[in-house]
């Protein structure tokens, strides 16, 4: 499958219908069997809460906010588009454009425009998912992506690389028809500023993406083998993960 028309599928959809590609690419993230080594870590229940939908009739995922009474606010519109970039981001209230995204061919790097600003989502290993860039919100703060994943569930956990404190969780139904997943927010919406909130959402998604688009194009594996991975500043970039967190219903607690 090609990148172009990878990127207009729903990450969940593409995962599903292509069980014997996936298992053969060795890009595929952390099993459950493999999640006692790199367990994800706790996030407040009482964080901020966005969900994704796909939405069949526009073809495009709409992020919004979940309120406490599980009342729905729209907050982004995110498209797909066959050539480069493949996603285009724009706020639900005023429709203006905030970001973009690009899937490459060949390299297993995700670029990001985001409010002007460039972000490189550089890869952390060749074969895993694990992923690191610079953030514009947290004043230049090496920023992680890391990712574990059952059968039904792809979990995606943004840490700050250099105190290790949990930024937010992007969760990833691979099964569902609409509900692509939803984010959780390790603080209250109060308490997340509105450019961080965007940095999140979209390097989460374009991220998303991206693996999608490794799973289901060989040619990633050549991306893969001439890649240069490694931590994006000094040696605070590489994040670890402590091993006394573990899943629990979509959220993440402490034990």
């Amino acid at each position: 499958m090609s990148t172009a028309t990878t990127a207009f599928i729903p990450a969940q959809h593409v995962v599903s219908t292509s069980s014997e590609a996936s298992a053969d690419m060795p890009v595929v993230p952390e099993t459950a069997s493999e999640e006692s080594d790199k367990p994800t870590m706790p996030l407040s229940s009482h964080g901020l809460t966005l969900q994704v939908d796909f939405a069949w009739s526009k073809f495009r995922n709409i992020v919004a906010s979940r309120g406490a009474g599980g009342e729905l606010t729209p907050l982004y519109i995110q498209h797909f588009r066959p050539a480069k970039p493949q996603l285009r981001f724009e706020r639900a209230t005023d429709h203006t454009n905030i970001a973009k995204g690009t899937i490459h061919s060949f390299s297993i790097s995700g670029d990001c425009i985001v409010h002007g600003r460039e972000i490189i989502l550089k890869p952390l290993k060749r074969w895993k998912t694990e992923y690191n860039y610079l953030s514009h919100a947290l004043g230049g703060t090496p920023v992680s992506w890391i990712a574990n994943s059952t059968l039904k569930v792809w979990d995606y956990v943004c840490i700050n690389s250099a105190t290790q404190e949990p930024i937010a969780k992007l969760s990833v139904n691979w099964w569902a028809l609409k509900q692509v997943g939803k984010f959780y927010f390790e603080k209250t919406e109060e308490e997340v500023s509105e450019s961080l909130r965007d940095e999140v959402v979209i390097t989460g998604l374009t991220l998303l993406y991206v693996m999608t688009t490794r799973m289901n194009n060989p040619i990633h594996l050549l991306g893969a083998a001439f890649a240069k991975p490694g931590k994006v500043e000094g040696n605070e970039a590489q994040a670890t993960v402590p091993q006394d967190a573990r899943e629990t219903n979509g959220k993440l607690k402490s034990t």
